[in-house]
């Protein structure tokens, strides 16, 4: 009798039962929550110098793509093909996938409008390379840490990894290698001074070459924007700054690669090494542009902090 006393009496003790349990329920659910939060937290690593840098310049790479297609006759429908293809190449499943860590909704359209692009016609162009360039600053911006994005060592290695490829596409808009070089030997200004202007070849890709032509422009944008002015080797940063000036007037001017390669690898390379404290690691990111037997690898430049 007691204990169904009990029962028939503790209509409160029910409520305050239920109550319990429901709060341990939702306590229950916010605490995994937090720990998903914090597992796809410990899942989207940051990125170290030398990995900001490379992202960064991927992004200028394929907005040289999408930017080549302004630059040349936009009703060619296999030059739009031909660009956004290669765009899609570089911005490839790795990199997808570490752009959807931060940003799921960048990540999915990104592709999408690449695959849209390449459906595109002249017409619907502008407007799609416009939103595919928000898009790729988007990603920078949730990919690469802020200090990072404004710290001139990684902003000098994303542009002597852009002088690279554009080194890469200029000779591959060639079809051949121009010169055979041992990468390890002491390269200077005075050794790289003589290196010839004479084109016998001609363009023979012009995919290739307006590519390179974009990624200058690029490049020369991200020194007045990021790196000119915040260094005090004044003297030095002018040098460099002629020199990019001059790989712009090369190749507008469709000189030999040779003559390129010596404006990269004498005046660009030796002066942001020395301006920005900069290690050059040969061989460790190497592209191999040739016809024959002949190779031209390109360098590294790391952060030597």
């Amino acid at each position: 009798m007691h204990h169904k006393g009990i029962i028939l009496h503790s209509g409160n003790s029910y409520e305050m039962w239920w109550l319990m349990t429901m709060s341990l329920v939702v306590v229950s659910g916010s605490i995994l929550l937090l720990m998903s939060y914090s597992f796809i937290s410990i899942l989207a690593h940051t990125f170290t110098s030398n990995e900001s840098a490379l992202f960064i310049s991927l992004v200028d790479q394929i907005k040289s793509a999408l930017a080549s297609n302004l630059q040349y006759n936009t009703s060619n429908v296999q030059s739009i093909k031909e660009q956004a293809q290669y765009a899609r190449m570089l911005l490839n499943d790795d990199v997808l996938k570490e752009i959807i860590e931060r940003n799921e909704r960048i990540g999915t359209d990104l592709p999408r409008l690449l695959v849209a692009l390449q459906n595109a016609s002249g017409e619907g162009l502008t407007g799609n390379i416009s939103e595919l360039n928000d898009l790729l600053e988007e990603a920078v911006i949730v990919r690469v840490e802020k200090d990072q994005l404004t710290n001139t060592t990684v902003q000098a290695l994303a542009l002597a990894n852009d002088v690279n490829k554009i080194l890469e596409n200029y000779n591959n808009a060639f079809n051949k290698s121009a010169v055979s070089m041992d990468m390890h030997m002491n390269m200077n200004k005075a050794n790289m001074s003589d290196s010839g202007n004479m084109n016998n070849e001609g363009v023979k890709n012009m995919y290739a070459y307006l590519r390179a032509f974009a990624l200058t422009n690029i490049a020369l944008e991200r020194f007045d924007t990021d790196l000119r002015g915040k260094t005090n080797f004044t003297s030095i940063m002018g040098e460099l700054a002629e020199g990019l000036d001059q790989l712009m007037i090369a190749i507008e001017n469709k000189e030999s690669p040779k003559k390129v390669m010596g404006i990269v690898h004498g005046e660009i390379q030796t002066d942001l090494q020395t301006a920005f404290n900069l290690e050059l690691h040969p061989g460790n990111m190497s592209s191999t542009i040739s016809n024959t037997n002949n190779s031209i690898s390109n360098h590294m430049m790391t952060d030597m902090s």
